[in-house]
């Protein structure tokens, strides 16, 4: 729904967000987003509004009308959105007529407004608002470790495959298999218990969760996830580690993603 601002003609446009959005890296550098550009009734790149809009403007005339991305949810309704948040806003006359248009350089978009494809579990979900900026990276990792088992890419030899990330460090790729999808369209892959994932991972290699459903993943530190699996299953994982373990072990092969 549209919010009215009540500014008057001729006031800026959303003030540039003052921190980082929920699930953005803390500490890293801000990066400037170009000024405002309004653009009038009439221009080229003019869009059409919302008949909503067009209806709000009609009972609020002389006012700027903002529009929230619908994917955005405050602790109540009279929470203000973020700037983030905000796509952008529409301008009425004196006769509740919408005359310009003035997108927000800071919006993120959501989930929804990307077109993304619904997310296949609690974890994808987690996963689609964290990589923009919507939810905490935390959620993620606490749904992996609720769900306590996930699909993990395997090598031609079976055994959990590694992707190099920025800085140098390997992770090993895994995700929630789509329930029903086709087995070419999913990499070879073990599914294992959370715990047998941990047992497994070399010292200083982290998790990296792909999303089945969109373009979006999410480095998860194994120590992390090993105590939220503590917290969640009231048992303790110990790193043990054994030499001439079967793979069965830890986890299911399956032949380009189809469980056996």
């Amino acid at each position: 729904m549209p919010t009215t601002s009540g500014q008057p003609d001729g006031a800026p446009g959303p003030a540039p967000a003052s921190g980082a959005a929920p699930g953005r890296a803390a500490g890293s550098a801000p990066v400037s987003a170009p000024p405002p550009v309004t653009v009038a009734r009439g221009e080229p790149d003019f869009p059409v509004p919302p008949e909503d809009i067009v209806a709000a403007a009609r009972t609020a005339p002389d006012h700027w009308l903002s529009v929230t991305d619908r994917h955005w949810l405050g602790a109540s309704d009279d929470e203000p959105p973020p700037p983030w948040a905000v796509l952008g806003r529409w301008r009425s006359n004196a006769r509740g007529r919408i005359v310009s248009w003035e997108a927000n350089p800071d919006y993120r978009p959501s989930p929804a407004a990307l077109g993304w494809a619904p997310p296949v579990d609690d974890a994808d979900a987690a996963l689609h608002l964290a990589a923009t900026g919507y939810g905490p990276d935390e959620d993620v990792a606490e749904a992996i470790a609720e769900a306590g088992t996930v699909a993990v890419c395997v090598a031609e030899d079976g055994e959990p495959a590694w992707t190099r990330i920025p800085g140098g460090a390997h992770a090993v790729p895994v995700f929630a298999p789509p329930p029903g999808a086709p087995a070419d369209r999913m990499p070879a892959h073990v599914v294992m218990t959370l715990p047998a994932l941990l047992d497994r991972l070399p010292s200083g290699r982290d998790v990296l969760l792909l999303s089945p459903s969109a373009p979006a993943s999410l480095l998860l530190p194994a120590g992390g996830l090993r105590e939220l699996w503590q917290q969640t299953s009231g048992a303790s994982v110990d790193r043990v580690r054994s030499t001439g373990r079967s793979r069965t072990d830890s986890g299911t092969p399956s032949k380009r993603g189809q469980d056996e």
